[in-house]
């Protein structure tokens, strides 16, 4: 949808073009001790232009097609001058097509602490080529992986160039000397350096072929054609478990379950009892530990 509006965009005054991102970030500072709240309404507002106002990609967006994300900074700890310990969850929907209705299309919240600088009213400065400091760097790499999922819906393959942003960071982040970017062995795959190796990987181009085949082949036509649409969201299931035997500890796997269990069991619960009850077999196998959540899958038809 978005992406084939472009060139009919051109001839549009350039003043309705906005920036990629429509971003909602929040900082809870619950848990910390402090008289000093300011600093964190501060940094809430100045992460929210950071993230709105810097120009990510050349493509041009109109305002209605800026792609609604979400970020949350759970502080942990905080010195009381300028270094912070939090936890970090990043989301992202998207519309779904003809219909009043959004679809999730990441949920991802970091294992290891995110830990970083940050004083008021001193700007959040990037850049790509070199790493400047841990906060802006690690906004800048969810962004551009926020937009390459986007893009990876809308086209096959289609954020490739974003993954590759990402993966750029990755390798200017390896001086900073925190573990989060770096790879950590086979036990800790759930970090920012594998999460951009394994969306760059030819190994999980299954995966990435599925997020279209699931969204703009499957969900984007059942509202004009359930039953071709639902057939199409089931093949990206099928595809998705290819990915899950070969690589069954992906960090992708573990994140698609977080975004779209529920919808899954949603989109076949009145399905024909033979779709429900593949994609129930497929869901239990990649997701084990809430196998008992896929029982009701079709029983309504």
């Amino acid at each position: 949808m978005k992406k084939i509006l472009f060139t009919i965009l051109l001839i549009i005054p350039f003043q309705l073009f906005s920036q990629e991102l429509m971003c909602r970030v929040s900082v809870n500072y619950s848990s910390v001790t402090t008289t000093n709240t300011q600093v964190f309404q501060d940094m809430q507002r100045d992460i929210s232009e950071f993230m709105n106002t810097t120009k990510w990609t050349d493509y041009i967006f109109s305002n209605e097609e800026r792609i609604e994300c979400s970020i949350l900074i759970n502080i942990t700890q905080f010195d009381g001058v300028d270094n912070f310990k939090a936890t970090l969850q990043v989301s992202s929907t998207r519309p779904v097509y003809d219909a009043s209705l959004t679809t999730p299309v990441l949920n991802f919240k970091e294992k290891q602490s995110f830990n970083f600088n940050y004083m008021s009213n001193e700007p959040l400065e990037f850049n790509e080529n070199t790493y400047t400091s841990e906060l802006p760097y690690a906004m800048a790499f969810y962004a551009y992986v926020i937009i390459g999922f986007d893009f990876d819906t809308f086209s096959e393959l289609g954020g490739s160039e974003f993954f590759t942003k990402a993966q750029k960071l990755v390798a200017n982040a390896q001086g900073s000397g925190l573990d989060i970017w770096k790879s950590m062995g086979t036990n800790n795959e759930d970090n920012r350096y594998y999460l951009a190796k394994n969306l760059n990987s030819p190994v999980y181009k299954q995966f990435r072929q599925a997020m279209y085949k699931y969204h703009r082949q499957g969900l984007d036509m059942m509202t004009n054609d359930i039953t071709q649409g639902r057939s199409n969201v089931l093949n990206s299931l099928e595809l998705l478990k290819g990915v899950f035997q070969k690589q069954p500890n992906s960090v992708l796997i573990s994140m698609f379950i977080s975004t779209k269990k529920q919808e899954v069991i949603n989109i076949f619960s009145e399905a024909p009892p033979q779709e429900a009850n593949r994609a129930k077999q497929i869901m239990k196998l990649i997701d084990p530990l809430n196998s008992s959540e896929y029982d009701n899958m079709g029983k309504i038809h």
